[in-house]
């Protein structure tokens, strides 16, 4: 009688738990970065990791879900990289000084991670939201990225380089000026180079905080990038 012999290999679809989980959001990443949010499968996704599809709908019930926890990992590491920026701003807490810096501070971040990680960004602001456990994951990290916003404004506010009045709404224009910009060079309407896009970073900064009623002289010096994209 011919004994067959076991294979000692670990089983492709053999993961702890939660393994599976990030090594799918990990390869739904490189997917998106391939072929768009668009363009692949759960099924795929599950192909690309090796394991089964059943293995993957254990952890996600269709790819809006896939994509929904790829977004709030975006999230995620945008908070964290607008944290940072805040942490390590030179200027005196408290003062206008570090509030004024504080708001330019955000809005650099938020490009930046986007230049940084256009897949991540692309995914952060589809159709596919984070679902529950995801938000319940993120509210347990502290503040979303809105909230980073509202609490800067709040402190030019708190500062007096805004009047209360002039703050009201804010959250809206400051955000779509922001966003938008970042979606320009991410879509690759707009070419920047790194040190224009400090440049058109710090100008964009000052357009808005003059908006709000920040007197000029209180703000660092900035240089305007005059760009036009046909030319480019």
């Amino acid at each position: 009688m011919k004994v067959m012999k076991r294979s000692s290999a670990p089983r492709k679809d053999h993961y702890h738990h939660g393994d599976l989980r990030n090594a799918l959001v990990e390869n739904a990443l490189r997917l998106v970065a391939e072929r768009g949010p668009e363009g692949f499968s759960l099924r795929e996704a599950a192909r690309a990791v090796g394991v089964s599809p059943g293995a993957a709908y254990r952890h996600f019930a269709d790819k809006a879900a896939l994509l929904g926890a790829l977004s709030a990992d975006g999230h995620a590491r945008m908070v964290a990289t607008m944290e940072h920026a805040l942490a390590h701003l030179p200027e005196e807490p408290g003062s206008a000084a570090r509030a004024i810096a504080s708001f330019l501070a955000i809005g650099a971040a938020y490009v930046e991670f986007a230049v940084a990680h256009p897949s991540h960004f692309r995914v952060m602001f589809g159709p596919c939201k984070p679902g529950e456990d995801d938000l319940a994951c993120l509210a347990a990290q502290g503040r979303d990225t809105y909230q980073i916003l509202v609490d800067v404004l709040d402190g030019l506010v708190a500062t007096e380089v805004v009047l209360p009045e002039a703050r009201i709404g804010a959250e809206l224009p400051v955000w779509s000026h922001v966003h938008g910009l970042a979606s320009l060079l991410v879509d690759g309407a707009l070419t920047l180079s790194s040190s224009e896009r400090h440049d058109a970073l710090r100008h964009a900064g000052h357009v808005l905080l003059r908006g709000l009623g920040c007197s000029p002289g209180d703000l660092p010096a900035a240089r305007p990038v005059t760009v036009d994209p046909r030319q480019r």
